[in-house]
């Protein structure tokens, strides 16, 4: 019966009592029917491919003779302990059900007994590892896929404890991004040192560095943190990536996190718990909206070399609402300054007077499309504000002229605009 359209099975399937093998695979099923359970006799079940939802239900626990049993790419959220009642079953597989919630541990080793001897030693291996990975691989798709690999690389290579933790991490990285798709992938999956893999850098041994800044990774970064504890900086700017999965909280050493240039939706408030983190860079994500988490706000405060939030919200305090807002040209200001000071520190000039004339002025080329103007020579460069296209200073560097007439400027004026104070000429 399996890829047809079947909805629902009635009651009566139960009265097939010698049936041996029921293949209801690639159907529209919402759910397991409680008359499989008087089915005592089946010896294999598939229900892979359906839409089955909610909790493997504790019925199931009563078809003793059942060996193989098939729930892969359905939208699971929970497994009772019962099912380790099965005792003749000697293949069962669920992954591809990505809502599953925490697997009781009774059946995590239940699973483990059915793996093959060296899928279990690996796995053994990647529990010591790994936090929580036994809840993924079984039940996940992407952790499936990596573990398969894994497996499969570990019977060709000899790899010690330190590489099979990083490459395992490193692969998830690698298909939860779309790494086929890669611009650059030299030797990722291929080479048997994770540290000969394009962008990796391993002093040591140790994973220390990865840069795949426009590199077209793409996706959802997706690590398992606690195997990269070495990790120091992480270069992803400039690509397509739309998710951070949250447990890149877990990167402990990390001090340099590009996340620039992408197509964020979201920022996981875990990044919170990055306690090294020094540079934190989220600026062009034209699709991230709303506040930013407080526990990134307050990181970003904490790793503000220059207190250029503290002077910023002193001598304009109208930004004070919208500076941790994604997508505000607040934000955008304030971050563009805190990464080219980082970058470009040795060119740059930010003394009080100039950050603030700087942070004022880059919210208006933010706000109005400056990127988009007729003539914008110099202005987010590392040169002085007062030598940017349009823009005069007294002897102080204190803006007195702001004339940027016929540049093309569209878009709403900034409040900071006023905060302008020794401005006497003013022309759009």
């Amino acid at each position: 019966l399996s890829r047809n359209s079947i909805q629902e099975i009635e009651p009566n399937i139960g009265l097939l009592e010698n049936l041996s093998v029921l293949d209801l695979s690639g159907n529209l099923l919402q759910n397991i029917s409680s008359d499989l359970s008087t089915m005592t006799d089946l010896i294999e079940l598939d229900l892979s491919r359906n839409n089955i939802s909610g909790s493997i239900s504790d019925e199931l626990s009563a078809m003793t003779n059942l060996g193989k049993l098939n729930l892969t790419y359905n939208d699971l959220t929970g497994i009772s302990s019962s099912i380790v009642a099965l005792k003749k079953l000697r293949s069962f597989e669920m992954y591809h059900n990505e809502n599953m919630g925490r697997i009781p541990l009774e059946v995590i080793d239940f699973l483990q007994n059915l793996l093959t001897k060296d899928e279990q030693k690996i796995s053994e291996k990647l529990r010591s590892f790994v936090t929580n990975s036994d809840q993924d691989y079984f039940v996940r798709s992407m952790p499936n896929q990596v573990f398969e690999w894994i497996v499969d690389r570990s019977s060709r290579f000899v790899l010690d404890d330190k590489s099979l933790s990083q490459q395992y991490c490193t692969s998830m990285l690698f298909h939860s991004s779309n790494g086929k798709y890669w611009s650059n992938k030299t030797n990722w999956l291929e080479s048997r040192d994770e540290c000969d893999w394009y962008g990796v850098q391993c002093p040591n041994d140790d994973v220390v560095e990865l840069k795949l800044a426009n590199n077209n990774v793409s996706g959802t970064v997706a690590l398992s943190g606690d195997c990269l504890g070495k990790l120091n900086l992480f270069d992803l700017s400039q690509n397509s990536i739309q998710k951070i999965d949250s447990n890149i909280g877990l990167l402990e050493n990390l001090t340099v996190l590009d996340l620039s240039g992408n197509k964020l939706e979201n920022i996981p408030s875990q990044l919170g718990l990055l306690t090294k983190l020094s540079f934190l860079w989220l600026h062009e994500n034209p699709n991230l909206a709303g506040r930013i988490p407080s526990e990134v706000a307050k990181l970003m405060m904490r790793n503000d070399k220059i207190n250029a939030s503290e002077t910023i919200l002193s001598n304009v305090p109208v930004s004070r609402s919208t500076i941790f807002e994604y997508g505000t040209s607040q934000f955008r200001a304030f971050n563009d300054i805190l990464y080219r000071y980082r970058m470009q520190q040795d060119e740059i000039k930010l003394n009080s007077t100039s950050l603030v004339y700087r942070y004022i002025l880059e919210t208006l080329y933010f706000a109005t499309n400056g990127d988009r103007w007729d003539r914008n020579d110099k202005w987010l460069t590392p040169a002085s504000h007062c030598t940017w296209y349009g823009i005069g200073c007294n002897t102080d560097d204190e803006v007195i002229r702001l004339d940027i007439r016929n540049y093309n400027v569209e878009g709403t004026l900034p409040k900071e605009l006023g905060n302008l104070s020794k401005l006497t000429y003013l022309n759009f």
